[in-house]
This record gives C-alpha cells, sequence and structure tokens, in this order.
C-alpha cells in the first residue's frame, strides 16, 4: 500500500494535471471566439494576460509547495511556456493576416499533436498503448470540433 506521502503527491499532480488539461484547451478556444466575433486587433492583449495568469498561477503553485524550487524544473517550465507563447503568437499573426480560422487553428494544434507523437514514436521509442492511443484519438476529434465549431 503507498505512503501517506506518495499518495499526497500523487493527488497534488493529479490536481495540477487536471488544471493543465482543462487550461490547454481555453487558450486556443479564447483565440477563436475573439477570431469568430472580429476581434483580431485585441488578440495579443488577450495572450498577454492569458500567460501572465499561467505564470502567476504557476508561482504560487511553486510558492505553496513544501519541496524548494527545483530551477531544472522552473527552466523546463519557463521553455515550455515560450515554446507555447510562441506557437499562439504565430497563429494570431496568421489569423490577422487573414487565414482563415478553420485553417489555422487544426494546424496549429494538430501540427503540435503529431509533432509530439513522433517524436514519442521516433525519438524516444515510446510504445503507444491503450490510454495513448485514446489521447491521441481525442485530440484529432477536438481538432475536428474546433474547426467545425
Amino acid at each position: 500500500m503507498p505512503s501517506r506521502a506518495a499518495m499526497s503527491e500523487t493527488s497534488i499532480w493529479f490536481r495540477l494535471m487536471l488544471v493543465s488539461f482543462v487550461a490547454n484547451g481555453l487558450g486556443p478556444f479564447g483565440l477563436k471566439i475573439l477570431t469568430e466575433r472580429g476581434l483580431v486587433a485585441h488578440q495579443s492583449q488577450y495572450l498577454m494576460f492569458w500567460y501572465l495568469a499561467g505564470f502567476i498561477f504557476a508561482v504560487a503553485a511553486l510558492l505553496m509547495g513544501r519541496t524548494g524550487v527545483n530551477w531544472r524544473e522552473v527552466a523546463l517550465g519557463a521553455a515550455m511556456g515560450a515554446s507555447s507563447l510562441a506557437g499562439q503568437t504565430f497563429t494570431v499573426l496568421a489569423l490577422s493576416k487573414g487565414v482563415p480560422g478553420h485553417i489555422a487553428f487544426p494546424l496549429t494544434t494538430g501540427g503540435s499533436l503529431f509533432l509530439v507523437a513522433m517524436a514519442g514514436l521516433l525519438l524516444f521509442k515510446e510504445r503507444v498503448g491503450p490510454y495513448g492511443l485514446c489521447g491521441v484519438v481525442l485530440g484529432i476529434l477536438s481538432l475536428v470540433m474546433l474547426s467545425v465549431a
């Protein structure tokens, strides 16, 4: 039976992954809403506040943790945040140049899904089990829903 500390870490990890899962889809969804409403000019401000809120949340989670600061994890999180911001910024640029949302969103979101899946398979020799396959299928379905909605 796992120790109480291990169960607590699992509970915290699960909560943070749940927040990440929900928040990951909200950013592009907000961009799509702004695009559909003709508010392309406000997308930069939206991204600034979106990522500022994520940064504040991450700092709060870091300060509330009792394990101390692991600078390697901070650097990795910063690199992931910068990559995400760059991807969303390029999506905004494409939308502002007239690329329709039903083309821009599936390409940017699907492109990252494809790259991560291929990197896992080819670079890290990961096997795709039933949960991984469900994740890929759900990712593809979410792209279809985002494109059609």
